[in-house]
């Protein structure tokens, strides 16, 4: 049964640590788009990691085995095969999420707290690119691994209250996205989680505005569908902040920045700040 329980207001997962549980929000593949997915065990041990592709709320495991600090990259498109650890990807296509988890031989923190990713999703005929850290949840107290990730502050790192954004608005040449998924998951019955999201914004004035949606497992949209607030014909300056949260379960995200320069259209990838921490639960089979 998927567990959305919230405590008390806490505390944000901390970034750039070794981690015991990672999301990635946005892997895409299909035409000539691909995404590169990068993962490290910063650790003397070996590590055994347990990964899923989330696509249509449906997913597909499979196993990394990683040798003391080795990184490992594969493209989604092709997965990877490596007799040698014995690790095997299969191939993925589509729009979705990746989360993979640290399978640790003893309930030390040490065990648990090993890895690091990275995903770069790339258009070959533009060169366009988007590129964004996976989000690391810590384990926070000794004990054995259950395949539960209780996000509750107190057994590992809770998810983020809010997410901040400071996004370009819509205009005529140039159109940003914004890439949502559910924190708590249920990959043991892949049970799909609904989130309602609120959004409130600012233009460079300061000025407010405030929307609502509903987020299914997976949501990529230009911010003009969010809200035409969020377009430089109503919002009136080039950039906004947005706030979004979840109602009823926290939320993890990405922003896709577009933008024209002389001739040639780019994006970036652009990653929330975080505020705040809400208790979710992550099922793995």
């Amino acid at each position: 049964m998927l567990s959305l329980s919230v405590a008390w207001a806490g505390s944000p997962p901390a970034q750039k640590l070794p981690s015991a549980l990672l999301a990635y929000p946005l892997v895409q593949v299909g035409g000539d788009q691909d995404t590169r997915i990068e993962i490290v065990n910063l650790s003397s041990d070996p590590q055994t990691i347990e990964c899923f592709y989330v696509s249509g709320c449906g997913e597909v495991g499979f196993m990394l085995f990683l040798t003391p600090y080795q990184p490992a990259a594969w493209l989604a498109s092709a997965g990877s095969n490596d007799w040698q650890t014995g690790t095997a990807v299969p191939p993925f296509f589509g729009t979705g999420e990746m989360r993979c988890g640290v399978q640790p031989p003893l309930p030390e923190l040490t065990y648990h707290n090993t890895i690091q990713g990275r995903a770069t999703v790339f258009t070959a005929s533009t060169g366009k690119t988007i590129s964004y850290g996976a989000v690391g949840f810590q384990r926070l107290s000794p004990g054995d691994f259950t395949g539960t990730y209780n996000l509750d502050g107190r057994t590992y790192a809770q998810c983020p209250d809010k997410l901040h954004f400071d996004v370009l608005t819509d205009q005529p040449t140039s159109s940003s996205e914004m890439v949502l998924v559910p924190c708590a998951e249920d990959l043991r019955t892949q049970v799909p989680t609904s989130v309602t999201v609120q959004f409130l914004m600012y233009n460079e004035f300061e000025q407010p505005f405030s929307t609502s949606m509903t987020v299914t497992c997976f949501d990529q949209r230009p911010l003009a569908e969010i809200s035409n607030a969020l377009t430089r014909a109503i919002a009136g300056t080039d950039t906004a902040h947005i706030v979004a949260r979840g109602v009823g379960g926290p939320l993890l995200g990405l922003v896709v920045d577009e933008t024209s320069f002389q001739s040639v259209t780019g994006t970036a990838g652009n990653e929330p700040s975080f505020d705040g921490g809400r208790s979710a639960t992550v099922l793995f089979p």
